[in-house]
Parts: structure tokens; C-alpha cells; sequence
């Protein structure tokens, strides 16, 4: 229902147009910034990395998921970009993939990566994926079980496998591993 909202996609709307705008001089930069982050805050959300035990985003009441979401941020081309990887999708374990609000991201879902000694922690999940992308300038700050996820028009979503994206079950608590991730 959300992703068919009415609010969802007159505000996603209103951020493009302020991207245009901007695009053509009539916002400056910060300008456009501040708009895009007041907007934005208009926007339900999802928590892919957890849900929470009494209904508010903190990580000390967090129940991991078992997911980890991974933003690759401007890039001009959104679509472009998932063309290239959806080929892996399923290989990296990616269960939804979309467009961000700002239409210069790309949002990547998957599932954390197990080890021998446990499931990677967020970090170690976002530096492997970033690892498999070969994206050197990753969003690190990322990394945190309260960390939202804002929603978009079903226009943006590129890719959606609905059933492994609601079937993860919790996993046991995230171990820290010593393995190394070549960036």
C-alpha cells in the first residue's frame, strides 16, 4: 500500500521537481538541499535491519533481520547502474532494489552474508557487498540497526522478491570476524 500512496508519490514528485530546478539555476545547491530534506521527512519509512520492541527506532531495542540495506549515492543513472548488476542479484543475495527519493541513488536490500564463526555484523555486510560492486566510495555511515530506509513510488523499484524479503528470519546475534575486505 505504501509504495502506492498518494503522499509517497506527490513527494517524490516534489523532490524531482525541485532537482530540476536546481538543475536549471532556479535553487541553489542548498536550496535544494534543504527542500529535499524537508521533503524527504514527509516520507514513511521501512527498517530493513530490524524491527524494534517496543515501536521506537533504537538500536538497544533492535531484533536484527538479517538484512542489510547498501546505498550506492550519485550516480546519474539509477537504472543504468542496477542493469549492470542485476545479473548477480541473486548471487548477492539482493531481494529488493530501487531508486532513491532523490532519483541519483540506488538502494540495494540483501541478505547478510554468513561466515564460519556467525552472520556478518552491518559494517562487515555493507564492506563485502561493497567489495562484490567495487564501489571504493560507499556510504559507511550506514551501519546501525535503527537506520531507515525511505519509501517510494512502485515506479522506482527496479526489483522485488516480496517472499524472501518478508520470509528472512532473525538470525542469532552478529559476531564481529576477523576477515579482512580488500576495498
Amino acid at each position: 500500500q505504501a509504495l502506492d500512496s498518494a503522499l509517497v508519490a506527490r513527494t517524490c514528485a516534489e523532490i524531482e521537481d525541485a532537482l530540476e530546478k536546481f538543475r536549471r539555476g532556479e535553487l541553489s545547491q542548498d536550496e535544494y538541499e534543504t527542500l529535499k530534506g524537508q521533503l524527504k521527512k514527509k516520507l514513511p519509512i521501512f527498517t530493513f535491519h530490524a524491527t524494534f520492541k517496543r515501536g521506537r527506532r533504537k538500536n538497544e531495542d533492535a531484533v536484527p533481520s538479517g538484512l542489510c540495506i547498501y546505498d550506492l549515492d550519485d550516480i546519474p543513472n539509477p537504472r543504468a547502474k542496477w542493469a549492470e548488476i542485476e545479473a548477480r542479484r541473486q548471487e548477492l543475495g539482493i531481494l529488493l532494489a530501487h531508486i532513491s527519493p532523490s532519483l541519483l541513488g540506488l538502494r540495494l536490500v540483501f541478505e547478510r552474508p554468513s561466515l564460519p564463526s556467525g552472520i556478518m555484523t552491518l559494517a562487515e555486510s555493507q564492506a563485502w557487498m561493497a567489495q562484490q560492486l567495487g564501489d571504493t566510495q560507499y556510504d559507511t555511515c550506514v551501519k546501525d540497526y535503527a537506520r531507515c530506509s525511505f519509501i517510494v513510488p512502485r515506479e522506482y523499484v527496479l526489483f522485488v522478491d516480496m517472499e524472501g524479503l518478508f520470509a528472512f528470519s532473525s538470525p542469532q546475534s552478529p559476531q564481529s570476524s576477523t576477515e579482512s575486505y580488500n576495498l
